[in-house]
């Protein structure tokens, strides 16, 4: 049904009105933190026609599967700003596209990865294998029950046997002892699961059907092969169908926030601090080029065709603008659609108070909204009626742009002719940077004030001049390298930037999956902001070079603008890249063609 050179389509399943929705290399991306191809959801009809991408994820988005009531399921593997080997949970959506949200553990340690789940018929749990990140995709059997909540174990149940289910914190999860894989719930209590009894000792899949308790029969075996992925030939009632409300005459989709303040991620401030809502696009990188590395309280990994130091932000960034917070907490606004974002809530300078460290994505015209800031998925909304909050009293708003263009925010572009017009006149001694960059001064931005006035031979350089870094196949700068307290990742590997600076503090790509207080880190924590904002010498800063030297921090230190920014890469590389590039263009316009096409009957 479906054709093209270079991509895999996979993992397909039946849509309630006839169409398919699968996996797809289709998005020609490169996960983050290894060289691995990228799968998106896409879908087509069953003859392979209107082929078109549902996801625009960063990494692998996997096994889709329609819940009696005509949701789909997934797995996505969801790391913005914070480590990468824990939050591998289970979304939902809608067979068009839409509601792509939280179905269980997007905040959570455990479980460490939600693989192969399927509704359990008349229900509204799921069975599905607890697995690891670093391990196969097989493991333990659980029955998730979203109605008790969708963190850590709240609505985890260990099964076959069922018992006790500690929230544990393992990377290779549940590779001890049997093994489970790919369920088929029957009903609430029985199933057929490909099962190890021995485990990875003797690897040997087998058919069983089996019961919560943990009572079997085998069914199926091959001496030389292992079984699996049993599917069920019999009739059943086909899920509920629902309408899509994509309008694909549109290129735009609303949120509306109904009360920032309300739920967790806003805990203990006060009403009225929050002024504005910045709106952040991201962008993944078509191919691998070079690495370096990152590593903290949410793991550690290799960064490949980095944007940033190691522990920066993970991928490009565009800034797409900001949104005003009305008195009451509310916000209504326009995005593009089909384009992955983030938010985060800003004070009156400009400031991130609390941060988005994953991404929603709207089809055309869809409408989504939220009660308030991270606020749980099973809980209502608070009693005002709809239409009372001062955002609904008007359209969505435009964007606003912040300080020109959306663009990829470069530290080159943005922040150096900061530094060059307030910074070098006196920040011009390289000597200092070399030998920090080298491990040999590891106090250079956090010196004590005493320090600081020992004379002008201790004002190490702001200037923008290069400084090679061939592991990671950037040339990055002095400034950026003094202000991120950056050194080498072992003697001559790849920079990487210190996150708990006291002067330039920003959220690490390895911090924790669980949710971060409100003012955590960030701008609003960083002493160089203080320092500059009190009168350093006669520096004085205009409210844009404040605001997006906050901006640059918020944003979890990012250098590129985009992945061939300041790039040493050699001749076979760049072709590399450039290859994949194309094929990425190629897939789009495909793409594009398919949506052009449902506008039309629309």
């Amino acid at each position: 049904m479906t054709s093209g050179l270079g991509v895999a389509d996979y993992e397909p399943a039946y849509l309630p009105n006839g169409d398919f929705i699968f996996a797809s290399t289709r998005c020609v991306q490169t996960v983050d933190c290894w060289w691995t191809e990228v799968s998106n959801l896409y879908t087509c009809d069953p003859e392979g026609s209107r082929l078109r991408r549902l996801g625009f994820d960063q990494v692998h988005t996997l096994y889709p599967q329609v819940l009696g009531d005509g949701r789909v399921t997934y797995t996505r593997w969801d790391y913005n700003d914070r480590g990468q080997v824990y939050p591998q949970p289970l979304f939902q959506m809608n067979p068009d596209g839409t509601n792509q949200t939280e179905f269980y553990g997007n905040n959570s340690w455990f479980p460490t990865t939600i693989a192969h789940a399927r509704g359990i018929p008349g229900t509204a749990k799921v069975l599905a294998t607890l697995c690891g990140h670093h391990s196969s995709q097989a493991g333990k059997l659980a029955v998730i029950d979203p109605t008790l909540g969708r963190q850590e174990n709240q609505g985890v149940q260990l099964v076959s046997p069922k018992r006790e289910t500690p929230a544990e914190r393992i990377d290779s999860y549940g590779q001890n002892g049997e093994l489970f894989a790919y369920p088929w719930p029957l009903n609430e209590s029985q199933w057929l699961v490909s099962y190890s009894p021995d485990g990875w000792a003797d690897a040997k899949f087998g058919i069983y059907w089996m019961d919560i308790d943990g009572r079997r029969e085998w069914l199926a075996a091959d001496s030389g092969l292992p079984c699996l992925q049993p599917v069920v030939v019999a009739a059943r009632p086909p899920p509920a169908a629902r309408k899509s409300t994509v309008d694909f005459r549109k290129d735009s989709g609303t949120y509306y926030v109904q009360d920032i303040y309300q739920g967790p991620g806003l805990a203990g401030i006060a009403k009225g601090t929050i002024k504005k809502l910045r709106v952040v696009a991201l962008e993944f990188r078509p191919a691998g080029i070079r690495s370096n590395s990152s590593g903290g309280p949410g793991g550690g990994a290799l960064v490949s065709t980095p944007v940033a130091i190691g522990n920066g932000a993970w991928d490009v960034k565009r800034v797409l603008g900001e949104t005003p917070v009305h008195a009451d907490g509310s916000a209504f606004f326009s995005v593009p659609a089909r384009t992955p974002v983030y938010f985060q809530a800003l004070d009156g300078r400009g400031r991130t108070v609390q941060t988005m460290r994953s991404w929603s994505t709207l089809q055309p015209g869809e409408n989504a909204s939220c009660v308030g800031c991270h606020e749980s998925k099973n809980s209502a909304p608070p009693g005002q009626g709809y239409n009372s909050t001062l955002a609904m009293k008007r359209p969505p708003l435009k964007l606003d742009p912040f300080y020109g263009p959306d663009r990829g925010f470069s530290f080159t572009k943005e922040i150096q002719p900061v530094m060059d017009r307030q910074c070098i006149r006196c920040h011009r001694e390289r000597e200092p940077v070399l030998a920090m960059a080298q491990g040999q001064d590891k106090t250079l931005l956090d010196q004590s004030p005493e320090t600081r006035s020992r004379g002008r031979d201790r004002a190490f350089s702001l200037l923008g001049d290069k400084v090679p870094d061939p592991g990671a196949g950037r040339d990055w700068s002095d400034a950026y390298l003094v202000l991120t307290q950056a050194r080498r990742d072992g003697k001559n590997g790849p920079f990487r930037g210190n996150p708990e600076g006291r002067m330039v503090r920003w959220i690490s790509s390895q911090s924790v999956p669980s949710p971060l207080l409100p003012e955590s880190a960030g701008a609003i924590k960083s002493g160089l902001l203080e320092l500059l904002e009190k009168g350093h010498y006669d520096v004085r800063l205009s409210r844009e070079e404040y605001e997006k030297i906050a901006c640059w921090i918020d944003l979890s230190v990012p250098f590129c603008g985009d992945y061939t920014e300041a790039n040493s890469w050699n001749p076979d590389e760049m072709k590399k890249y450039l290859r994949f590039e194309k094929k990425r263009k190629s897939m789009d316009e495909m793409d594009k063609e398919a949506v052009k096409s449902l506008s039309a009957t629309r």
